[in-house]
């Protein structure tokens, strides 16, 4: 994190005036933050050295920065995680809750000695976290990665619409801006959407402040495209926007570039600092990150380079490559994810599939925030939709249609998303709560509509 201090250093001394980091309800120049930063530094370098941030806006931002040159360790607190997912990190890590900057009377320098590192809780399938554990070497290796990936400028003013506690924001939003000296507009219209499932807000904010680069999450994408789809504009500003953490239905993604989006895909896990391949800007096809080893081996996807997690927290360290789990394949360098080795639904037929390009389908649907694909004990494929609203059955259709007819599911139920268990707090959806709904006593299948054939 050396390089990232000295950049800001530098900032306040050569652009003291320019903005930093703005949110809606203030702004701060790089001379700001430079003095907040110091100022909390010498707050946290007072107090517990391992503190769970519970902050948002620009306080996240002073407070992960300042929490980090003081020498302690991060410990970010997801806003989605349960009151009991919440007290397993604190006791896990040992933190203490930190929900004020703290202040020290005389500002730490930015002198950054090393030795900082954070704990990035993941829910995981089971909904218990585990702490991923990564420190200097990785944060550095990232940083320069994805600048140097997503082609980062001075220039450049970053959209900030992913939860902060998530570690690629604090990589996008915080480090590689710091680093190149970019601007960042901090939208709490983004988290916002994902649970109010509107994208108007964002659309508005996005041709309003008018960025060059942002990451979405897929969620993201699917309500800003329902807003553009009713006559919001996409700002012609945007040059690169980053989506991941889930599949994206092609079909969602070749809408999105119709509307003005530059949309780019990404495959990365937190054991690996978040990102292991992007989409080059112009490119096509996910190829590895600078610094990281890719291959795949027995059909999964093992990573290896300086940016793979030093351990999990309270396990042995971990040395040398990751095996992610995860399904893939390389064709000329481009990597596919193909899903979850641990999710594979396997037919009658032995026909393998993996769910998530079947439930990303449905995803694209502003209307269904969750979905999961379930065989039943009669080999019968059956799409459980968790729906806020009535979707658009001939285009859900459409996009079903276009998978394989093995994958293809034959019925469909709906679902209130406030069934208890079907959705996790990460926002995704349980599959063995879905797949009792579906072969429950009474269970109401809905067929799927049949496409028009071609005149």
């Amino acid at each position: 994190m050396i390089p990232v201090f000295d950049a800001l250093s530098r900032h306040a001394r050569q652009r003291p005036d320019a903005t930093a980091f703005r949110d809606a309800d203030r702004r701060i120049s790089w001379a700001g933050l430079a003095d907040a930063v110091g100022h909390a530094a010498a707050g946290f370098a007072a107090g517990p050295r391992r503190v769970g941030l519970h902050l948002t806006g620009l306080d996240y931002v002073i407070g992960d920065l300042a929490a980090t040159l003081a020498g302690c360790r991060v410990v970010p607190v997801p806003g989605f995680f349960s009151t009991g997912q919440i007290a397993h990190l604190l006791a896990d890590s040992g933190a203490s809750l930190i929900e004020r900057l703290p202040h020290g009377d005389a500002a730490l320098p930015l002198s950054y000695a090393g030795g900082a590192d954070r704990v990035i809780y993941t829910s995981g399938t089971t909904g218990r976290p585990k702490g991923v554990v990564l420190g200097d070497r990785q944060l550095n290796a990232q940083t320069r990665a994805l600048a140097a990936a997503i082609g980062a400028v001075p220039g450049d003013r970053y959209l900030s619409v992913l939860p902060q506690a998530q570690l690629l924001e604090q990589i996008c939003g915080i480090f590689v801006p710091v680093l190149t000296g970019a601007e960042t507009i901090i939208a709490a219209e983004g988290p916002a959407c994902l649970f109010s499932g509107d994208g108007t807000a964002l659309a508005r904010l996005a041709d309003a402040c008018r960025p060059t680069v942002t990451v979405l999450a897929p969620r993201q994408l699917t309500l800003w495209v329902a807003a553009l789809r009713q006559g919001a504009r996409a700002p012609d500003s945007l040059r690169y926007i980053a989506v991941g953490g889930a599949p994206v239905a092609p079909a969602l993604l070749a809408e999105a570039r119709s509307l003005g989006l530059p949309v780019a895909e990404g495959y990365g896990l937190s054991e690996a600092s978040s990102v292991v391949a992007m989409t080059p800007a112009g490119g096509t096809g996910m190829v590895a990150l600078d610094g990281t080893d890719l291959w795949i081996e027995d059909g999964e996807i093992v990573v290896d380079g300086p940016a793979v997690m030093a351990g999990y927290l309270g396990h042995a360290p971990h040395s040398g490559p990751w095996r992610t789990g995860d399904l893939g394949r390389l064709s000329d360098g481009r990597l596919t994810v193909l899903g979850r080795r641990d999710g594979m639904i396997l037919r009658a037929s032995g026909r393998n599939i993996a769910p998530e390009w079947v439930e990303a389908a449905a995803l694209a649907d502003p209307a269904i925030p969750a979905a999961a694909l379930i065989l039943t004990g009669d080999d019968r494929l059956v799409l459980v939709l968790a729906a806020t609203a009535s979707p658009d059955m001939v285009a859900l259709a459409a996009r079903l249609a276009d998978l394989p007819d093995y994958a293809r599911p034959e019925a469909l139920i709906f679902a209130d998303p406030r069934q208890a268990g079907l959705i996790r707090p990460s926002g995704t959806a349980d599959r063995q709560v879905a797949a009792r709904m579906a072969q429950a006593p009474g269970a109401q299948l809905i067929p799927l509509p049949a496409q028009p054939v071609p005149a």
